[in-house]
């Protein structure tokens, strides 16, 4: 509940204090995105393995300007993550946005929306970890993902929430499940849902909470992106990404 209060208060704010509205930023979101070409699936889709993997790491350094980006191991692959600080100094919080190694067109939408965030010089205030992971398993069912939040419970790094894309899910379209607490879901969807009509007709709806089988142990929100309608899927996860972290 609390979570839910600071994004209404942080809205509020940014219209009371006249500067670049949400309504603003998300059209410019959408405009950015559903204009330009596809600059990242079809490579990602030539790509596979190592070549992937150098692949992303190239663009994310190079392009996207992350502060920081490793690699980890587990099973035999290794698993991408990069660092995006944010704005607020003190009290920093940590946002993750991830996706499977497997899955170019997830991984393609995930560097879209931070290509969004840096062309459109959008300064969200939690750090952004953006996480590519192998689902390569060993013995133990140990898999990518895994292997990342074990380093960060060692590293005492937690995080506010965890966006998951993929291409390859059976979820609905044009809609976030959303494993919170179902008080907070339903908040979630009044509050967020009209703010991303001018990209299309989304819906927020309750997943399993906590969710058992998902490796990092805290709210999870899934979308499915659509490889046919990529940029458009990307502007929604944006958007979503935006009015989350300000």
């Amino acid at each position: 509940m609390k979570r839910f209060f600071l994004i209404l208060l942080t809205v509020l704010s940014t219209v009371a204090c006249k500067k670049v509205t949400p309504e603003t930023r998300i059209a410019q979101i959408a405009d950015y995105l559903t204009t330009k070409e596809d600059g990242y699936a079809a490579r990602l889709q030539q790509y596979d393995g190592d070549k992937r993997l150098d692949y992303l790491t190239l663009q994310l350094a190079k392009e996207l300007g992350a502060a920081e980006i490793w690699t980890i191991e587990a099973a035999g692959e290794n698993s991408l993550v990069a660092e995006f600080p944010g704005k607020e100094k003190e009290n920093r919080q940590m946002s993750v946005i991830s996706a499977s190694l497997g899955d170019p067109a997830a991984c393609a939408a995930v560097l879209e929306v931070l290509e969004s965030f840096k062309s459109l010089k959008i300064y969200h205030k939690n750090d952004i970890r953006a996480v590519f992971y192998s689902n390569a398993q060993d013995s133990t069912g140990f898999n990518g993902l895994a292997a990342i939040n074990q380093e960060m419970l060692e590293d005492g790094d937690f995080f506010v929430f965890e966006i998951e894309l993929s291409s390859q899910s059976e979820l609905p379209r044009n809609t976030f499940i959303i494993s919170d607490k179902p008080a907070f879901t339903q908040r979630m969807n009044e509050v967020i849902s009209p703010y991303l009509t001018p990209i299309g007709a989304y819906q927020l709806k309750q997943g399993e909470y906590p969710d058992s089988q998902w490796p990092p142990k805290g709210p999870v929100y899934r979308y499915r992106v659509d490889k046919d309608n990529l940029q458009k899927d990307a502007a929604a996860v944006a958007a979503f990404t935006y009015l989350m972290n300000f």
